[in-house]
């Protein structure tokens, strides 16, 4: 809710207050989404160009050297001003980009503690 407050008077969202909730709800869940496992989105450049990306926040998916320098988790840090960061699969690198700038999560793959600690499923 807070976020939407926030992004109400923001571009795109321009005094919405629908759209805010919705985007806002969207961000709440690639954050999420990119703590515990791999997120398939999209979003739009700034130079418009529309970006297609795999990432992820979870130190158990991002190479030890990649890791940032500070303990905190990388995406709080800029939450204020309205940026998700990110670990890029492909490009082998950190990212961000805009809140509003978020297009689609296309999918999720979760990460399997069980599978990583090597223990067997529960099912």
């Amino acid at each position: 809710m807070r976020q939407a407050n926030r992004m109400t008077n923001q571009h795109p969202a321009n005094g919405n207050k629908a759209y805010a909730m919705r985007a806002a709800w969207e961000i709440e869940k690639i954050r999420d989404y990119l703590r515990t496992g791999l997120v398939s989105f999209s979003y739009a450049k700034v130079n418009g160009d529309c970006r297609t990306a795999l990432g992820t926040t979870n130190p158990l998916l991002i190479p030890a050297d990649k890791m940032p320098k500070s303990a905190a988790d990388p995406d709080l840090s800029k939450e204020r001003l309205g940026i998700i960061t990110y670990y890029d699969l492909d490009k082998d690198g950190w990212r961000s980009f805009y809140i509003y700038s978020l297009n689609r999560i296309d999918h999720f793959w979760p990460f399997n503690y069980d599978v990583f600690l090597g223990q067997k499923s529960h099912e």
